[in-house]
């Protein structure tokens, strides 16, 4: 016969062996959704496509709207935030994001180096969202 010393020290070692399982998963969600909060959305993932963008006026089957963070952008307002825009930045958003061009692509095109692609991209994102912010503030019902 089984002393109940030993079955009681089973049952803790099991006790605590899910305990540290339940923590450990714990911990991995918490985190999971730590990163999902802290992802950046990038124009990108709209997946939009400079035919549709900028030379289908009634598109059929794509959406004219997409909403990020509250904001609805609808594809004209995208369309005019991007052509307000500098010349040289619009036209390193429409080769990245609409022709699907990396930076060392896009560097070679341009014969500008590609570390300044990818400050220039970056810079070019950062005045869009805060363009498209404003907009979002001073004209709610856009």
């Amino acid at each position: 016969m089984i002393p109940e010393s030993f079955e009681l020290g089973v049952c803790y070692s099991f006790d605590s062996y899910c305990k540290r399982t339940l923590k450990n998963e714990a911990i991995n969600a918490h985190k999971a959704l730590n990163r999902r909060k802290k992802r950046i959305l990038n124009f990108s993932d709209l997946a939009l496509d400079e035919e549709y963008l900028f030379i289908n006026p009634d598109p059929i089957d794509i959406l004219s709207e997409y909403r990020i963070n509250e904001l609805w952008i609808s594809n004209e307002l995208l369309k005019a935030v991007i052509e307000n825009l500098p010349e040289h930045l619009q036209q390193i958003i429409n080769l990245y994001y609409f022709d699907g061009l990396n930076d060392r692509k896009i560097s070679e095109i341009t014969k500008i180096p590609r570390s300044t692609i990818q400050n220039w991209r970056a810079s070019a994102l950062e005045k869009l969202k805060h363009d498209l912010e404003k907009i979002a503030h001073d004209c709610p019902g856009i």
